[in-house]
């Protein structure tokens, strides 16, 4: 195991390194000059060329690389063009906000989606079945930003039972409409997955042995089925919670959530390179913590899967 979790580190850097190596080359193409806009619209073109002298805009594009790279390695990811302070700092101020956004996701995902899937796998055919089908095909072709409007302008907007976006105290009352808008989507897909992973097990021989030992089919369920299905479900959870984690853009720029995906948004919109970079990097080294994280889980969840 710890052969396996040192090689998967090592990987884990390589694959940092490629995500710094993209982002630093595309934000390096991006329209517009960092130095004029920390400068502003009426500065002289000599306090840009000095602002360019002082960020090393002004060095070719290795050299820039390989200082950025050197800071990197003391955990200096610069420092935000908008808000004047370290990058990571920023980042980091923005992380509990996102990190309550991502664990209600989560939890809307696993309460609406792993129960119908259960239940749709064991009535095939029926009209629960039928109904949630649909609704999950529906739920995952509708833009998150399309169901975030849906569910403000109904329970905040038409009847004022939520807040129309931010946050604020209790927690819970701001949070629901945006966790909710996370799990939709992830739930349809959720119950999909559940779904067809629990019609592959169903078939298998020991399934038969367990039924004719006289277990009821909830018990058949809960001791034989559902564990198969453990892996598959954690596999999407990890890829869920580093995503989330990552800061979702669309649903924290559509509830006005200070998390780090509007964080993010701001960036961009301000050209913003140091914090944009930064953000990138962050939510790789999340994505990439959870995928080892699954991969460390498998060997205690299923015996027959050996980590080397």
């Amino acid at each position: 195991m710890i052969r396996f979790i040192a090689r998967r580190l090592g990987w884990s850097l390589v694959d940092l390194l490629i995500v710094v190596s993209i982002t630093f080359v595309l934000t390096y193409l991006l329209p517009g000059d960092p130095a004029r806009t920390i400068a502003g619209p009426h500065a002289t073109v000599a306090d840009v060329l000095r602002i360019r002298r002082q960020l090393g805009l002004d060095l070719p594009l290795y050299q820039q690389y390989g200082r950025y790279l050197w800071n990197l390695l003391h955990l200096n990811l610069g420092t935000s063009i908008e808000y004047g302070t370290p990058v990571l700092a920023t980042i980091l101020s923005k992380f509990a906000a996102t990190a309550e956004l991502a664990l209600t996701g989560v939890i809307f995902e696993l309460i609406l989606g792993l129960p119908l899937g259960i239940y749709s796998a064991k009535r095939r055919g029926g009209i629960v079945d039928r109904v949630s089908s649909a609704a999950s095909l529906a739920a995952v072709a509708m833009p998150q930003f399309w169901i975030g409007i849906l569910l403000l302008f109904a329970f905040a907007f038409k009847f004022g039972w939520f807040p129309l976006g931010g946050y604020g105290s209790p927690v819970v009352w701001y949070v629901f409409l945006p966790g909710l808008t996370l799990g939709i989507g992830g739930a349809a897909y959720y119950q999909q997955l559940i779904r067809s992973r629990i019609l592959d097990v169903l078939p298998q021989q020991y399934i038969t042995t367990a039924r004719s030992k006289g277990l009821s089919e909830w018990q058949v369920m809960i001791r034989h089925v559902i564990p198969q299905v453990l892996t598959t479900l954690i596999t999407q959870l990890g890829m869920d919670a580093g995503y989330f984690m990552a800061g979702v853009v669309v649903v924290e720029t559509v509830f006005g959530w200070p998390g780090i995906g509007l964080q993010a948004w701001n960036a961009i919109k301000a050209l913003d390179v140091p914090l944009i970079m930064g953000t990138v990097l962050f939510g790789a080294f999340w994505i990439i913590m959870a995928n080892l994280l699954v991969d460390a889980v498998y060997g205690v969840l299923d015996p027959r899967i050996r980590v080397k």
